[in-house]
């Protein structure tokens, strides 16, 4: 059986964003210290221009605040390749016969949608703060809100699309 196009552009948009994602959490060491703990998560989750400041402080005295601009930046490049392979694989899976699965994959479909918009608005506010070196208490609070919608987004598109995958694994070797 060839893949469609969509099909084609799910697996290299999703496997693509996956790719990077694994780049991001490999960097991930390098900014945990002391201030920072979870590293990016963390700036990703300080809530005040106080707090996203003592945290690029301590980048900034580690060495490590231009190679976080760097994955903040590739955070940005992440968000439209994932999202947009996340929302392909809906798209394919609402194509199914079965009812389960077309819900399945609107479920995927919003969850992209949402995922997109959350983490964009996130990692925007996050780049902005980081580019200027300087917290804004507006853009802390935009990130912080926005963190975990874009978690639970995340979550529902990966799981949603791995059980996808097997319902229709399991489908074509029942038929």
């Amino acid at each position: 059986m060839s893949e469609t196009v969509l099909e084609k552009r799910f697996w290299r948009y999703w496997l693509g964003g996956l790719l990077i994602l694994a780049v991001m959490i490999a960097m991930n060491p390098w900014f945990s210290n002391a201030v920072s703990p979870w590293g990016i998560r963390d700036h990703q989750s300080a809530a005040t221009a106080m707090r996203v400041d003592a945290i690029q402080a301590a980048w900034q005295a580690a060495g490590v605040m231009k190679l976080a601009q760097f994955g903040i930046a590739l955070d940005l490049i992440y968000i439209g390749i994932y999202s947009f392979g996340a929302y392909c694989g809906g798209q394919l899976f609402a194509q199914s016969d079965r009812p389960s699965q077309r819900r399945l994959a609107w479920i995927i479909i919003a969850a992209a949608v949402i995922l997109g918009v959350a983490d964009y608005a996130e990692t925007i506010c996050q780049f902005v703060q980081a580019i200027t070196f300087r917290g804004n208490d507006m853009l802390a609070s935009i990130a912080a809100t926005a963190q975990p919608i874009k978690s639970i987004a995340f979550l529902t598109t990966f799981f949603g699309l791995l059980v996808a995958l097997l319902l229709r694994r399991m489908a074509r070797r029942a038929a």
